[in-house]
């Protein structure tokens, strides 16, 4: 056998090596490992930590310590013995090593010594007689051939193989005998009567006592002398309060007691009496632990010393002491003290725990004495509480009792749920207005409870009937009037009312008020502070739980120098008759009250029978007397006081009066007082047309006040579907503040205002009414009167009716307000005349004509729209200054036809419409005073005259002079030709215009009163005016409004203007006076053939031209066209008089833009709406789309800016005699700037070679068109020229570099093999790198050259593209080309910088120019070929 090494580190030895055979010296020195001797010490502890907390929880706090402490100490004891036979073990070193050598050769020798003994022993005793058996062959053929071993001995199958089992039928059948066995030894076995619960099967019977014990038994065979055998034993006592669901004896214990019982089965002659008796023993002695525990547990954590453990013999009784009043502190001396006790009866073992009561329990409920006399649930609090239950009833019937004695009649009961007595404090009572009185359970004593009620006055009710029970009735009495006070508070919690108990008032103790009960409630109502309902209570005689109320009306008056300050003071006091609601009520219903009739008040009845109280829900607390008295004061009281002031105004009305079915009130007013600003016959009118006024209240809170104004023979017809009856009904509404009276002085004073306001409407409908028939064609299918309520007046207007007008009086400002706005299909966008709202409204309140106004809105509605669609939105970069925002149109009305445009704060342009479908423009800067003056902050727009004559309609060409007569105007004519002139158009006949049985002798449109009554013409500049054509009070053409007090400049007067002043009448239009804002004036149809018969529009009249006039006169040369010169009329007819002299041709002037300049609505469209830009390209074109005003004033304006800059820059101007043309030459090139003569709308570049370079066609056209398209186009910043300018100062051979780059820009198409696109960047964009401001003029030109390009990748697939700056630097020294190293911000990668440096510096390297050449479009050539980003390399 070969040797077999142990370890040391798993050994662990008695003591020394061993000596002698491995069984006894095992058996001398035992080894054990270490492993499972920290095994055993590790389930030792847990053992005891397992018995510790099965055991410590029925144990004193102290004992727990105790416990704890030694198992801790003995634990540690033992873990020290380990820890140091541990570090023994590690530190034996040799000693182990010697040992386990001498150890394995003892084994050794053993093995062989053993060897020997055992082949002696086996040759001398074994062997003498051993033979070999004979083989057996037949058993291998059985298991070669069948594959088993029939032939096996049966010594070794009987030891080897079981038996077969027995078969299911054959268990089921021994089973069954088994029970009948069972049945009969139950029956002839004495048996007690407690283990009648049995149950007999699967040949066992089971025992079960409910609270105690099971128990199974079965017999070994059916001799009944074969004892019984205990199978099973379940112990059923349980702790469900604090046991935790764990079993209260142990399997140790269990075992125990199953031997004992066992042992008895065995020995007795009754053995199962005697198994009974042992388990009830014990189960009770264990029932009566656990309610000890119990207690202990329930003093420890809930009750206190509100119980106490008097007396406990284990396995005897328990005592328990509850409702100590000593130890509840509330007497001294003598105290009752109740006790419970838990007893076995020693006399009857069999019977379970006995409880007993001390003093014994009152012969009362018997469920409730039941309860307390068990303990089957083994609950120690249970049975306590079941006790103090029962208690607590009888304490209650005695409350009762004291009760009924005081009030025969007493409806209170008692719960038995919760001890509690209901006490009905005021009949009849809801359930939540009686006083309920517990028992506390724990302490048993009274706890009263009655809700709303504060706590102090429930501890005074407390501490008075625990002391005495008799002192409840005193309480009553005085709950009864508060719980009076609480209904009459809870039924006017959702009334506008405030509930207080006292009211101090300054003659309380002089009034009657003063003499009422202490028993009662002021009720202040909130609508009426000056008013209040008091609530007298009385006490019923006889009856103790009923009220007797009292209703008073008070009003008092407040102090005038500080209402909050100073007390009220009491003024009448009246009471409500006692049947009042009844009365009411009577009335309402047709009837009359009759004498002895039965209804009565609730306060008057008698006392009502007692009643049980009711559940919650039921409306018992409401005073439905008080809450009909205070409806009807807050209903009738406002009425009053509207009343009295009507009366205090002087305005009749036929007081209050009742309505709809007696059921609403109203005020009907006789005759509204007349306003004082509406003329007598339309106060009249509106008179008769008004059928009824009357005042109503509406609304829950009955602050608002409804004035419905019955109207008819409305003057207008409107197309409201709501207003197509016979009669208009207006409500006027009015809010009472809750700091006023309803029906105060403010309500009167705001109907009389909303009545002036509607006098003052009507006045200015009437008079439109009047005019209707007679109103214009155009005006009646532009306008359409969609509202007219007499509040306002709604017209909508425009080709669709698409916008409203509406027009109502303010009489808070004391004018007439105007708003727009839009319906239909434009409801969503803005109504084009809110420019002119303002001046709209103006107008409108000096002349309140309707019509007048409705020929403005017709006159301006095509202009506004036009004008409304100029770009009003604030831009940055325009001008040198990068950081100032400059607005390109500012929009600025002057009257409600004089629209003045300022265009960058630069130049100002001045648009009057006209009638007739025509507008007049001119230019802003001009004085109106004085042509030859500028207005301050404005600058005249050089060939603006020009400009506008390309819009003026082709059939108006026939009657205007040249565009050079324009701008080159003659000298006014003399006094002489004035003179002859005047005498000339007075002595032709005047019609005056008079409607037949109207008293109006002046136009529909124009107002009563003529401008020139009011102003004084200028004698300086009289002589030297041209006159003009002058009209007649009948023209139908219209002159130009005054200007609004917002304009610029003050009015001129009319001499300045063209119009001279004589004894002529007044002169007038349908647009009203003459404005002192037009420079011009127009000429009356009455100095034409033939006269105007009152229409506006009469075809064939025409303005003639008047031989001498001065072209000054804008009638003569740019006449109103008529409807015969519209361009869908016929041809004019121009009638010239003989008796004028030729015109005279004087020098030019330079004011010549100041004279209006006639256009029509689709002409002023096509002025003031983008459009592409004409004769360019359009991919050459700016993607900004702008209007051919803005194109020539961005035009202006830049060749204004070239002339500054080429006073900066190194360029030399050259003096040209053609106006407006700019001309200035560089190293190398001549240059010519001028607008565009075709368009005027562009700046247009000519440049010539000024020396012999080489400067090819093609070049100088590239540098013209990129002049026009990218430097002095829009958007026009000044900083694109000024860069422009640089690059012109440029040596030649680095403009012709720029100007190739500016053809790949321009010609982007011609340009192949390349990937990139380039743009010539001549401001710096918002993209590129912080060197400058963004706007900053993109072009340095110093010793070296700084610009910047914009490269946009080409794609083939439609995609956003990729676009970079670059920022190039050409050093003129050396000729070389690089991107500017330029710090960019930290968040950027740089890798597209990085790349663009790289490919610049690699051609720098390679393409070495020669002295004198250029690099700059080689290299950028390069660049735009070879560049390539990673993806997301646009940084």
């Amino acid at each position: 056998m070969a040797p077999v090494q142990v370890e040391s580190s798993q050994l662990v030895s008695g003591g020394g090596p061993t000596s002698g055979p491995a069984a006894a010296a095992v058996a001398a020195n035992p080894g054990v490992r270490l492993s499972m001797l920290i095994d055993f010490l590790l389930q030792r502890t847990y053992h005891e930590i397992t018995v510790l907390a099965d055991l410590l929880p029925r144990k004193t706090d102290m004992e727990r310590k105790i416990e704890i402490v030694q198992f801790a100490s003995r634990t540690r004891q033992l873990f020290v013995r380990l820890l140091a036979l541990v570090k023994w073990a590690s530190n034996a070193g040799k000693v182990e090593k010697c040992a386990m050598i001498s150890n394995f050769l003892d084994q050794q020798a053993f093995i062989f010594v053993d060897t020997a003994d055992r082949m002696a022993s086996l040759a001398r005793d074994a062997l003498v007689h051993a033979r070999l058996p004979s083989f057996a062959i037949p058993f291998a053929i059985d298991v070669l051939t069948t594959g088993s071993y029939p032939r096996l001995p049966t010594c070794i199958r009987d030891k080897i193989i079981p038996p077969n089992p027995i078969t299911k039928s054959e268990k089921q059948s021994t089973l069954h005998q088994l029970n009948q066995i069972l049945r009969h030894r139950l029956v002839t076995t004495d048996l007690p009567p407690q283990l009648a619960n049995l149950t007999v099967a699967n040949g066992r019977v089971k025992f079960r006592v409910e609270g105690e014990f099971e128990a199974t038994l079965t017999v070994m065979g059916d001799d009944p002398e074969i004892p019984w055998r205990l199978l099973k034993l379940e112990i059923l006592v349980e702790d469900k309060e604090t046991g935790d669901g764990r079993a209260l004896v142990h399997s140790m214990q269990i075992n125990f007691i199953h031997r004992l019982v066992q042992s008895r089965l065995f020995a007795d002659d009754k053995p199962l009496q005697d198994m009974y008796n042992c388990l009830h023993s014990f189960c009770l002695s264990l029932q009566l632990e656990v309610l000890h525990s119990q207690a202990q547990m329930l003093i420890r954590e809930r009750w206190g010393d509100l119980v106490q453990v008097e007396r406990y013999q284990p396995g005897k009784c328990l005592t328990l002491v509850v409702w100590n009043q000593q130890v509840l502190g509330r007497r001294t001396g003598s105290a009752s003290v109740h006790k419970v006790m838990i007893k076995i009866d020693e006399n009857d073992c069999s019977k379970p725990l006995q409880i007993s009561h001390d003093p014994p329990l009152p012969a009362g409920d018997s469920k409730l004495i039941e309860r307390a006399m068990k303990v089957d649930h083994l609950s120690v609090e249970k049975l306590l509480i079941d006790s103090v239950h029962a208690r607590s009833h009888q304490k209650l019937q005695e409350l009762k009792a004291i009760l009924q004695s005081y009030n025969h009649n007493d409806n209170s009961f008692i719960e038995t749920a919760l001890p509690t007595l209901v006490i009905p404090i005021l009949e009849p009572c809801g359930r939540s207005e009686c006083l309920h009185i517990f028992v506390d359970l724990h302490s048993g004593m009274f706890q009263p409870m009655l809700y709303a009620i504060d706590q102090s006055t429930l501890d005074d009710i407390e501490k008075s009937i625990n002391d005495e029970m008799k002192r409840i009735i005193p309480w009553l009495q005085q709950l009864k009037f508060w719980l009076g006070q609480q209904r009459c508070k809870q039924s006017m919690r959702h009334l506008p009312t405030i509930c207080i108990e006292t009211l101090h008032l300054s003659n309380f103790s002089s009034h009657p008020v003063g003499n009422l009960s202490k028993h009662k409630l002021f009720i202040k109502l909130t609508r009426l502070p000056q008013y209040y309902i008091v609530v007298e209570m009385l006490d019923w005689p006889g009856c103790p739980v009923d009220l007797q109320y009292k209703y008073y009306f008070l009003s008092v008056s407040q102090g005038l120098t500080d209402p909050d300050d100073c007390p009220p003071t009491a003024l009448l006091l009246q009471q409500f008759k006692p049947n009042i609601e009844e009365l009411v009520l009577d009335v309402k219903a047709g009837k009359q009250p009759k004498a002895g009739d039965k209804h009565k008040l609730l306060a008057d009845q008698g006392p009502t029978a007692p009643k049980k109280p009711k559940r919650s829900g039921e409306m018992c607390a409401f005073n439905k007397v008080l809450a009909h008295l205070v409806a009807m004061c807050d209903t009738n009281m406002p009425f009053i006081g509207l009343r009295c002031e009507l009366s205090a105004m002087d305005i009749p009305h036929q007081g209050v009066q009742v309505e709809g079915d007696s059921y609403c009130h109203a005020i009907r007013i006789l005759r509204i007082p007349i306003c004082s600003s509406v003329s007598e016959e339309t106060q009249k009118a509106l008179d008769r047309s008004l059928l009824d006024c009357t005042f109503r209240l509406q609304g829950r809170n009955n602050r608002t006040w409804v004035a419905e104004l019955v109207f008819a023979n409305c003057p207008l017809n409107s197309t409201s579907a709501k207003e197509q009856g016979s009669t208009r009904h207006v409500y006027l509404t009015y809010e009472s503040l809750l700091s006023e009276p309803v029906g105060g002085r403010k309500v009167v004073e705001a109907f009389l205002n909303e009545w002036n306001s509607i006098a003052k409407l009507y006045d200015c409908v009437l008079d439109f009414a009047r005019s209707l028939p007679e109103i214009p064609s155009h005006l009646n299918h532009f306008s359409e009167i969609r509202v007219y309520n007499y509040r306002k007046l709604i017209i909508c207007y425009g080709a669709t009716k698409g916008s409203s007008i509406t027009i109502q009086w303010n009489p808070t400002h004391q004018k007439f307000h105007i708003s727009l706005g839009t319906v239909g299909p434009d409801s969503g966008c803005s109504n084009c005349h809110n420019i002119i709202l303002h001046q709209l409204q103006e107008m409108f309140n000096k002349s309140p004509n309707v019509i007048q106004l409705l020929q403005i809105l017709y006159d301006t509605q095509a202009s506004l729209n036009a004008i409304n669609k100029l770009p009003t939105v604030p831009m940055l970069g325009l001008t040198h200054r990068t950081n100032t925002v400059y607005q390109c149109f500012s929009i600025l009305p002057q009257s409600p036809t004089h629209i003045r445009l300022a265009f960058r704060n630069m130049y100002c342009i001045d648009i009057y419409c006209r009638s007739r479908g025509v507008v007049a423009i001119r230019d802003g800067a001009y004085s109106l005073f004085d042509n030859s003056k500028i207005v301050e902050g404005f600058h005249p727009a050089p060939g603006l005259k020009t400009f506008l004559n390309m819009f003026v309609d082709s059939t108006q060409d026939a009657r205007r002079r040249s565009v050079n007569e324009d701008d080159n105007p003659p000298s006014p004519i003399g006094g002489d030709m004035i003179e002859s002139l005047m005498s000339q158009l007075q002595s032709q006949p005047q019609q005056s215009f008079a409607k037949s049985g109207s008293t109006v002798t002046y136009p529909l449109t124009s107002p009563p009163t003529s401008y020139h009554n009011t102003v004084t013409p200028s004698q300086q500049i009289m002589p030297t005016q041209s006159p003009g054509n002058l009209h007649s009070a009948n023209s139908p053409s219209g002159a130009i409004r005054a200007s609004s007090p917002a304009s610029f400049v003050p009015s001129p007067s009319p001499t300045s203007l063209g119009i001279t002043m004589g004894p002529t009448p007044n002169f007038a239009s349908p647009h009203g006076t003459i404005d002192p804002s037009s420079p011009y004036s127009m000429m009356s149809p009455s100095q034409r053939p033939g006269n105007w018969p009152g229409s506006p529009q009469l075809p064939g009249s025409t303005l003639a031209r008047i031989p001498g006039m001065s072209p000054a006169n804008p009638s003569l040369h740019s006449p109103i066209p008529e409807v015969s010169h519209s361009p869908r009329a016929g041809t004019s007819i121009q009638i010239m008089p003989t008796n004028m002299p030729p015109p005279r041709t004087l020098p030019q002037r330079s004011w010549a833009a100041s004279i209006p300049t006639i256009l029509t609505h689709n002409a002023l469209h096509i002025l003031l709406c983008p459009s592409p830009t004409p004769g360019l390209v359009p991919g050459l074109a700016g993607s900004y789309l702008c209007s051919p005003l803005e194109r020539f004033l961005g035009s202006v304006m830049m060749r204004r800016h070239l002339q500054r800059i080429i006073q900066q820059e190194p360029l030399q101007l050259i003096n040209s005699n053609e106006p407006g043309v700019i001309m200035f030459k560089t190293e190398a090139l001549k240059c010519r700037v001028a607008l565009n003569p075709q368009t005027y709308q562009t700046l247009q570049f000519k440049v010539t070679p000024e020396t012999t370079d080489p400067w090819l066609q093609e070049e100088l056209q590239v540098l013209e068109k990129f002049f026009e398209t990218r430097v002095a186009g829009p958007p026009f910043k000044a900083n694109t020229l000024n860069a422009f300018a640089k690059l012109l100062g440029a040596p030649t051979h680095i403009l012709r570099d720029c100007v190739r780059i500016m053809k790949l820009e321009l010609f982007p198409d011609q340009a192949t093999q390349i990937r990139w696109n380039v743009q010539f960047c001549l401001t710096i964009p918002p993209s590129a790198p912080p060197i400058a401001p963004p706007g900053t003029p993109a072009v340095v030109l110093k010793s070296k050259m700084l610009f910047f390009l914009q490269l946009t990748q080409r794609l083939t697939v439609p995609q956003e593209p990729i676009s970079i700056i670059v920022p190039i630097v050409y050093d003129m020294a050396t000729g070389a080309t690089q991107q500017a190293d330029i710090p960019r911000p930290q968040n950027t990668s740089g890798a597209a910088a990085t790349m663009v440096s790289n490919i610049l510096r690699r051609f720098s390297e390679v393409h070495q120019s020669p002295q004198g050449d250029c690099t700059i479009y080689a290299a950028v050539r390069e660049l735009m070929a070879n560049l390539t980003l990673p993806p997301g390399g646009r940084q």
